[in-house]
């Protein structure tokens, strides 16, 4: 059989005037341009900003018979387990299909994706930049294994489930979709997909742009930047669809955006109203992501102990390397628990910078990996560890100053720390790793340390859940 229907042909429109282009109404094609824009900060004042984006809801809930809209603020998660276990039906007949370096488009066609939409094209379309999504996946996650690729595939037909209908209906002609907020690496790769659907995007932050983008991504969006960032919260007003009105009606090209052009949109941080820090009660909540950490040797003797920090709801622990070195197998214990879960998991590691990753079987709330270094020296911190075994003691202090021991960058820091500390979390007042304590150096009195986020980034960014 030889495959005959063709793809959507999906091209990216350039623009100087996003808002106003997104609110443009296209008819499907197989040759489409789309709008993927990655509209950061605000223009002028937070009630512009708002205004904009009501002014966009309006128009589409006023024209859904021929726009299917959404407006999203995070992706829906997945927890029912028997919709996990269909899905996993689903990756069982595509992953030796999409881990085949010779694919079979005969077979690539054949095989269902979910629902199958109306459209023979886009159905066709689907199934090509699903395989594409699986590509970057794999691309950016080059230590990912099996069971990660599972729960990636398996939470990404989730939303191919949850959206699609909802934005590729037989009468829609211009699905557009706009997402406001931080935004996980993930959910970005979903509106990638939908993109190449025919799907008009919007990601709005008035915070800062995604750090760590994925080539493909970036290169197939806009960036637009507006005058000034915003680090404060923004309450968004909630989404109330308009009264069903003729849509045409509407002009062709709606001239309702407010926004202030500029040539070259300003790049600096403006803090209009400074983000609200964490009180020291709610970073010590945190401590249900940080854990104690027993090191066993082949008799079943205790070895060493030490601490660590979850990284991954599915069990993830970054720990110091010099915890875990050398162990049999290990037990971790989270707060306020008394079962102790075992694991002779080490995932990886990395000598120079005193690095490890294990794994259980538990799920908790992972911390949030700070992903730049913009530390200094006066800063407020707070280190969660469990120091001679005090299961997670809390102490406060300041960043000291940065310091190069053995030729490896470091925090100093003035939080007490002891033995029992080395792999716990070093916090910012918002509530981010910003480091992870080592108590491996001991050549000073009070010299506490710890590996900087600039470092531990790159290493765990495989196993993370992209958060914030």
């Amino acid at each position: 059989m030889i495959v005959r229907t063709k793809p959507l042909k999906i091209k990216l429109k350039q623009t100087q005037n996003p808002l106003e282009d997104f609110m443009q109404i296209h008819h499907y094609s197989k040759n489409k341009e789309v709008l993927f824009v990655r509209y950061i900060g605000i223009p002028n004042s937070i009630e512009l900003y708002n205004e904009n984006i009501l002014k966009i809801d309006q128009y589409f809930s006023s024209n859904r018979s021929t726009a299917s809209y959404l407006r999203l603020h995070g992706l829906e998660p997945i927890s029912n387990k028997n919709d996990i276990n269909r899905l996993s039906t689903i990756w069982d007949s595509w992953k030796d299909i999409v881990n085949n370096p010779i694919t079979d488009p005969n077979s690539l066609y054949q095989t269902p994706l979910c629902a199958q939409l109306d459209n023979e094209s886009l159905e066709w379309t689907k199934k090509i930049a699903f395989t594409k999504i699986l590509s970057m996946y794999k691309n950016a996650n080059p230590n990912s294994n099996a069971t990660l690729q599972k729960n990636f595939v398996i939470k990404f037909l989730h939303w191919i489930e949850a959206y699609l209908p909802k934005l590729f209906k037989p009468t829609s002609t211009s699905p557009k979709v706009v997402f406001i907020g931080d935004i996980k690496h993930h959910e970005l790769l979903f509106l990638y997909f939908l993109s190449r659907l025919g799907c008009d995007i919007c990601y709005m932050n008035s915070k800062e742009d995604i750090v760590n983008l994925y080539p493909d991504v970036e290169t197939y969006s806009t960036l637009y930047e507006c005058r000034s960032l915003y680090s404060g919260n923004i309450e968004i007003p909630e989404f109330t669809p308009a009264p069903n009105i003729d849509h045409t009606s509407m002009p062709p090209t709606p001239n309702t955006i407010s926004h202030s052009k500029i040539s070259k949109p300003a790049k600096q941080h403006q803090n209009l109203t400074p983000a609200k820090e964490f009180s020291y009660e709610q970073l010590a909540s945190l401590s249900n992501s940080v854990v104690l950490i027993k090191v066993y040797d082949n008799e079943n003797t205790i070895l060493c102990g030490g601490s660590g920090v979850v990284i991954h709801s599915c069990g993830y622990i970054l720990t110091n390397l010099h915890v875990v070195a050398g162990g049999h197998y290990y037990s971790v214990l989270y707060e306020n628990e008394t079962e102790e879960y075992f694991t002779d998991k080490l995932i990886k590691d990395h000598q120079l910078y005193d690095l490890a990753i294990i794994r259980v079987d538990k799920n908790c709330s992972p911390l949030t990996v700070k992903a730049d270094d913009h530390l200094v020296r006066g800063q407020k911190v707070v280190a969660i560890g469990s120091p001679l075994g005090l299961f997670n003691s809390i102490s406060d202090g300041i960043v000291s100053g940065f310091r190069e021991i053995n030729d490896i960058p470091m925090i100093q820091f003035t939080a007490p720390i002891s033995n029992g500390s080395s792999g716990g979390a070093l916090l910012d007042m918002y509530g981010r790793l910003v480091g992870l304590i080592t108590a491996g150096f001991d050549k000073g009195q009070n010299l506490n340390l710890a590996v900087p986020s600039e470092k531990i980034y790159p290493f765990v960014e495989n196993f993370i859940e992209h958060t914030n």
